[in-house]
């Protein structure tokens, strides 16, 4: 399983792909009653009214890799 380090002025946070979906899931359905996968689509499409309000998401969705199933279906 692949997984991303997170380096901060703390501790390294480490993280794998489905921990890091998991996340932006719960989030994005928390804020925006939405999942990760509509939220990626949504921003792609210009569709986010204010993606500010989502940019630690969009973030720690650019740490995974570009050809992510998460991306693809998009």
């Amino acid at each position: 399983m692949d997984t991303v380090m997170i380096t901060s002025t703390a501790s390294p946070l480490e993280l794998s792909r489905d921990e890091i979906v998991a996340r932006l899931d719960a989030e994005a359905r928390r804020r925006l009653n939405m999942s990760a996968e509509d939220l990626i689509r949504a921003y792609r499409s210009c569709e986010l009214t204010d993606p500010g309000r989502v940019a630690d998401l969009l973030a720690l969705a650019s740490l995974l890799d570009p050809t992510d199933p998460l991306f693809v279906s998009t």
